[in-house]
């Protein structure tokens, strides 16, 4: 069965494709438009950014993204699986880990996902690796409380590249477009979505879309006038070879991270959270503070010169944050109608797929047909 319904998404980021291949898979003919597509770099286009890994930034008096977040591991680690079971599937840059996080003082909130993530314990400091990095710390001499508890899991580090081209791969296998382009700036949304649907028919032949998506991440802000949007920037560092395990150490007023990017050889360091920043230029200094924190979690890729890391690149991110959280709704703009996807802050990859689905059924609602069950 298949609706035949047209939909125009747009953004090509991980909520954008993420919910063209889900509706795609739901039987939608759907068209991607997209100033920025898997392979591109721009500071306006946040995907390629990202570490990225399986952490919920949600609070258990969350429990909608709590869900999304929940909803992403499991589907995540279904395609891990069916890549273990046939190597001969294309592959998707997800791989599940061993997965620390650590905190200089005990946490205070619930870590809600314990019962959802397999092999979950909490560790107290005479655990590795907390026991070694403060062993390191102090012989270091590093101006640094210790770390005091911690929680081990396992979970998905990604490639985002590669998952990226996946999520585009998928999509176009099942005769989703996707077309490079600006969207036509009217300063209305009712008259850019116009202009947009004529530029669609014109370029593919495809009737008149029955919905929008708009996953457009920051670019809500101005497309839709949404002052709610705004940056966290993330400074982060590329560097040779892949972490063994996921690390996330938080203290006050700091955080440390090492995110495997599996199959790629390197390793990405962070970072900072640097929220209404949206200078996309590098700071040196927190660039050293990356790479000494980072030092004592992941000795193993101190392989550069006078016992270093050997730096690939230093980039900014921002992520697209939003006051209140997500917005994931449907709106009726003028004769048009469209589901919002946007504003997941940096937990863009780890609500991808509770939120696709969503989405999915949002559209149907709004065309008033029933997509079939998502199958990614």
């Amino acid at each position: 069965m298949s609706t035949e319904k047209h939909v125009v998404v747009l953004g090509a980021g991980v909520t954008g494709l993420t919910s063209a291949l889900f509706l795609a898979e739901a039987g939608y003919k759907v068209t991607v438009v997209a100033a920025h597509v898997p392979g591109d770099s721009s500071i306006e286009y946040t995907s390629p950014w990202a570490g990225a890994h399986w952490l919920p930034h949600a609070r258990a008096n969350e429990p909608v993204i709590c869900d999304w977040d929940v909803q992403t591991y499991e589907h995540w680690l279904g395609i891990i699986r069916r890549e273990e079971e046939d190597p001969t599937l294309p592959p998707s840059g997800l791989k599940q880990i061993d997965s620390y996080e650590l905190w200089d003082k005990n946490p205070n909130y619930e870590i809600w996902y314990a019962p959802h993530v397999e092999a979950f314990r909490t560790l107290s400091a005479s655990h590795k690796p907390i026991s070694a990095i403060n062993e390191k710390a102090s012989l270091a001499s590093a101006d640094l409380p210790e770390i005091q508890h911690g929680a081990y899991y396992k979970a998905m580090c990604i490639n985002v590249p590669r998952f990226l081209l996946y999520l585009q791969e998928r999509a176009t296998s099942l005769g989703v477009r996707v077309l490079k382009a600006h969207l036509p700036t009217h300063g209305v949304l009712s008259a850019t979505l116009s202009g947009t649907a004529d530029f669609v028919r014109l370029e593919t032949g495809r009737p008149k879309p029955a919905c929008f998506v708009n996953a457009t991440g920051l670019g809500a802000k101005k497309l839709c006038g949404d002052d709610a949007m705004y940056p966290i920037r993330g400074q982060t560092v590329l560097v040779k070879g892949e972490a063994r395990s996921t690390i996330t150490r938080v203290g006050d007023g700091y955080r440390a991270y090492c995110i495997p990017r599996p199959g790629s050889g390197t390793t990405i360091l962070g970072g900072t959270k640097e929220e209404g920043v949206w200078d996309e230029t590098p700071d040196a200094r927190v660039t050293e503070q990356i790479l000494r924190l980072n030092a004592l979690q992941v000795p193993e890729l101190l392989t550069g010169p006078e016992w270093g890391f050997e730096v690939v690149s230093v980039q900014c991110g921002l992520r697209p944050a939003r006051r209140g959280g997500p917005r994931v709704e449907r709106e009726k703009v003028g004769d048009w109608e469209i589901v919002h996807a946007y504003g997941h802050a940096g937990a863009g990859y780890q609500n991808s797929v509770g939120s696709a689905r969503l989405v999915v059924e949002l559209v149907g609602e709004g065309v008033g047909a029933k997509g079939l069950a998502a199958k990614l």
